[in-house]
């Protein structure tokens, strides 16, 4: 929330930084430093009082003038008071733009001349200017220039200007609706008053007291402001012409919070005297404006002629680079010329060894390519030999196992032997998995297409978790789109093999609910129909944090509630003959609401 800063926060700040330094920290060191001193002096002081006045005409012309002198004398301390000067000048005429330029070289100067005070000063204006941008970026800037300024006086040791760096905290806080900074203002405010020795008729209590009940009014504490206000309805020093504002101020707030507290009557008598000090405060601010408007004429032409100085002082130093760049440049010329050609052979010296190690690196590369090679062909010769060969003996354990179970004699063993048929048959399915992934990752299966009833398929392939459907209480539902056709030409052998991986796992994660098959058809490029498989069930699902890794090896989406043994090697063999078969998988599932693949 942009604001204008009003003249009497200005007189405020001026007069708890400046009057506190009369005193020039560079002693001069002979007698006409003395009178060059003198001079600056009395410029400065004359103009303080125009500025003090409202003569802010006079007050410009005087601070340029006092730059202009301290710029001949190269007199840092009045440089830095000239720049801060003409920041308040610009800051009256609102232009944020230089104001902001002109206290930040007295910043700059300030910090030059190891000038605490009038750092602090300077980090004050240039909050009060980026509380005038109003953007949330500026504000930010802006407490932290207020937060300086207090970490400046409390380092000082300057209780009289923390007081005041306080006040003008709490009226921007105020102003941007930052209340709850407000509050730790007011607060430490309290704490400090009672350590000085100010009177009720200071400047500082005539500012705070209608301030601070503005805090409390704002945040609707409106026995709070009361408390504040009552104490100096009628005290003396408020009611003193100069001090009309002030006395205007406490009458709202108190009518503010009389209305807060829903005392009509009262709050009606004090708004009509605010209205009448309104009316006179407002033909003193016509009159200030007036003053305004004619000192901006003098800022523009002050403007001109300042940039007008600048660049003929630029050209003057450009001339004299110049020349010096000339012979300068021969040199640097040779130098450089000397550098380049050293570091062109350098370079290519460099390069030259740089090459010779990329090709040794290239070469041990393609030979730990080729070992790599190598031993994943190893690996899945391995794999295969003892898959198949121990397929052949389990085999063989399976078959007598269920012989055993059908032989009635043997029934005191049944519950052994159901444990080894189990178990034989487990391990022939993992046996059967890493056999598979071995031959996918070797690149050693090949498309078999043939044509066949894609219909007959589904069903036949739905038949074989007849038993596991009646174990689990399930209903299968087989959906085919009007537009398949009857007779499809493809991959039936691996497509066999994904179905029963994902329609197996559906069954296994599914008590007493529905597994659905869906084929949708859609046309593609060149005549070839695409075909949608869609393996949907109401089991357990898969949570959010799994969908990912239960494509990875020997992986499960294992559940508090679920407990099923498996490979895991189910579904990365379907990602992989999937990816082999140019498809794609993809898994929509919420955890207990069933999964779609």
């Amino acid at each position: 929330m942009p604001f204008k800063l009003p003249l009497y926060l200005l007189v405020f700040i001026i007069s708890s930084f400046s009057f506190a330094q009369d005193s020039d920290p560079n002693p001069a060191t002979d007698v006409s430093k003395t009178k060059e001193n003198t001079t600056l002096k009395k410029i400065d002081s004359l103009g303080l009082a125009a500025f003090m006045e409202g003569r802010y005409s006079d007050s410009f012309k005087t601070h340029a003038e006092l730059l202009d002198k301290a710029k001949q004398a190269d007199n840092d301390y009045f440089i830095q008071k000239a720049n801060s000067r003409l920041g308040y000048d610009f800051l009256e005429q609102h232009d944020t733009i230089s104001a902001e330029k002109s206290i930040t070289k007295a910043m700059e100067y300030a910090i030059k001349i190891k000038d605490d005070r009038s750092l602090g000063e300077c980090y004050m204006v240039l909050s009060f200017i980026y509380f005038i941008k109003g953007d949330a970026v500026k504000i930010r800037k802006a407490f932290d220039y207020m937060d300086k300024t207090v970490a400046l006086n409390i380092k000082m040791k300057d209780t009289i200007n923390l007081t005041n760096t306080y006040y003008n905290y709490l009226n921007n806080a105020i102003k941007v609706n930052y209340l709850d900074k407000g509050e730790a203002i007011v607060t430490k405010i309290n704490e400090v008053l009672p350590k000085m020795a100010v009177s009720r008729d200071s400047l500082f209590y005539l500012d705070y007291i209608p301030l601070a009940a503005t805090f409390y009014n704002l945040k609707k504490d409106y026995k709070q402001a009361t408390k504040y206000i009552i104490p100096y309805l009628d005290d003396p020093n408020f009611k003193k012409e100069r001090f009309t504002i002030n006395m205007a101020n406490l009458y709202k707030e108190y009518s503010y919070a009389l209305e807060g507290l829903k005392d009509y009557k009262e709050a009606l008598y004090y708004t009509r005297l605010y209205d009448s000090l309104k009316t006179f405060n407002f033909n003193k601010q016509k009159t200030r404006e007036a003053s305004v408007i004619t000192a901006e004429f003098k800022v523009n032409e002050y403007k001109e002629n300042a940039l007008k100085s600048e660049f003929e002082s630029q050209l003057k130093t450009e001339k004299i680079k110049n020349k010096s760049n000339m012979n300068y440049g021969l040199i640097i010329g040779t130098i450089v010329s000397l550098f380049f050609l050293t570091h062109f052979y350098l370079t290519s010296k460099r390069r030259k060894k740089l090459v010779q190690e990329v090709n040794i690196k290239n070469q041990e590369y393609l030979k730990a390519k080729e070992e790599a090679e190598q031993l994943s062909k190893s690996k899945s010769a391995f794999f295969s030999t003892v898959s198949h060969e121990l397929r052949t003996p389990l085999y063989g354990v399976i078959g007598l196992s269920t012989i055993l179970l059908e032989d009635e004699s043997l029934d005191k063993h049944k519950e052994d032997l159901n444990v080894l048929k189990f178990s034989a048959d487990y391990l022939l399915a993992l046996i059967n998995d890493v056999l598979e992934i071995s031959k996918i990752d070797s690149n050693k299966i090949e498309k078999a297409k043939k044509t066949f009833n894609i219909r007959n398929y589904i069903t036949a392939i739905c038949a074989s978790f007849e038993y596991m459907l009646i174990q689990n209480k399930n209903e299968i539902k087989i959906n085919i789109s009007d537009n398949t056709p009857i007779l499809i030409h493809g991959d039936s052998i691996h497509l066999s093999r994904i179905l029963m991986n994902l329609i197996g796992n559906a069954c296994k994660f599914t008590e007493d609910g529905i597994i659905s098959i869906d084929l949708i058809t859609t046309p593609s490029k060149d005549g070839i129909l695409a075909i949608k498989f869609k393996i949907s069930d109401t089991g357990i699902g898969v949570p959010k944090n799994k969908q990912k890794t239960i494509f990875e090896e020997f992986t499960q989406a294992n559940s508090a509630n679920y407990n099923y043994q498996g490979t895991g090697l189910g579904l990365p063999i379907v990602s992989k003959l999937l990816k082999f078969l140019d498809s794609e998988i993809h898994l929509e599932s919420d955890l207990g609401k069933g999964a779609l693949f």
